[in-house]
């Protein structure tokens, strides 16, 4: 048998896949050989000559790779390294999510009052529309946000943790005590009154003022002033108990409770006017009939209420 002769029994074993590895080196290196002679072996076209080199190529090496082993070991513990590692960070990062405080916000519907207790014991009640903050952890980190309206609170003791109300960048800090925050959205002013204990409001590291039961500070945003004087019985929680009391309330605070009880809109055309209000009814009383008050108290400064399609006017 010639050397040709040799090579067609190499390409007919090839065609039926059965070539053994040295087989199929031998027919690759004679082919490159031909090709580079000049000489190529006679194939019916140029593209069957390409497609034998090319599944001639795929054949050895599909035949090669599985006897590495020791590079195939090595990738595949290198690929169980870093799918440890991949899975450890997944793991770390979930256990760290899962461990961050969540935050939890309540909230009072406009003319309903809403009471919370909350995780240290403490209560707080919240008024019309009015909303807090608080963070799952508050336990060891009391401290609450108003966002908005009003809030008593019953402070249970606690001298390692005291206990801290933010609103508008106004600080109120007790370690057992009661006492209310209201903040005015339409000016930025805060109010705060005290019940029991020894209330610290302050302003990041300015302290505004210390309260004692029966006072109350108001810190108006505006202005940056701070005024303390004496709150009536009841300024603070009668609210609690069904009642409105409003003492020397500015007309900013009277449309503030006209939006948050009675859930309208208020249009002020006398922006100039500041107003000094003394008010105290039920909590269900009428819209109409509070309108027919605020007329009468308004009358000497020529001040007029009117309501119209969920609308207070004043002018």
């Amino acid at each position: 048998m010639n050397y040709q002769e040799h090579i067609d029994q190499l390409l007919e074993k090839f065609s039926r896949n059965a070539c053994t590895e040295e087989e199929l080196q031998e027919l690759y290196s004679w082919l490159d050989k031909q090709s580079a002679a000049g000489e190529p072996y006679s194939f019916t076209n140029d593209n069957a000559r390409l497609l034998l080199k090319s599944r001639m190529h795929d054949a050895v090496f599909s035949a090669v790779l599985p006897d590495l082993p020791v590079k195939t070991r090595s990738r595949n513990i290198w690929i169980k390294y870093a799918a440890a590692a991949a899975a450890l960070i997944v793991c770390c990062g979930l256990a760290y999510w899962f461990t961050l405080p969540t935050r939890v916000v309540v909230a009072a519907a406009p003319g309903k009052v809403e009471k919370q207790l909350l995780p240290d014991g403490s209560t707080v009640w919240l008024n019309d529309n009015s909303m807090i903050i608080y963070y799952s952890n508050f336990s060891g980190h009391r401290n609450i946000t108003l966002q908005r309206g009003e809030a008593f609170f019953e402070v249970k003791k606690d001298a390692a943790h005291p206990f801290t109300v933010q609103s508008n960048g106004v600080s109120t800090t007790v370690k057992g005590t009661s006492f209310s925050v209201k903040m005015l959205s339409r000016t930025g002013e805060v109010k705060v009154s005290v019940v029991t204990g020894k209330v610290l409001v302050h302003k990041q590291q300015d302290t505004l003022g210390y309260l004692l039961p029966g006072q109350r500070l108001r810190y108006i945003k505006q202005q940056n002033t701070v005024r303390k004087d004496s709150a009536q019985e009841g300024e603070a929680n009668a609210w609690i108990r069904g009642d409105l009391f409003l003492q020397n309330a500015a007309l900013n605070e009277v449309m503030q409770w006209l939006q948050d009880h009675f859930n309208v809109s208020v249009e002020n055309k006398r922006t100039q006017y500041t107003g000094d209000y003394y008010l105290q009814v039920k909590r269900d009383i009428p819209l109409q009939e509070v309108i027919r008050i605020l007329n009468l108290l308004g009358a000497k400064d020529h001040i007029q209420f009117s309501l119209h399609n969920q609308t207070v006017f004043i002018q």
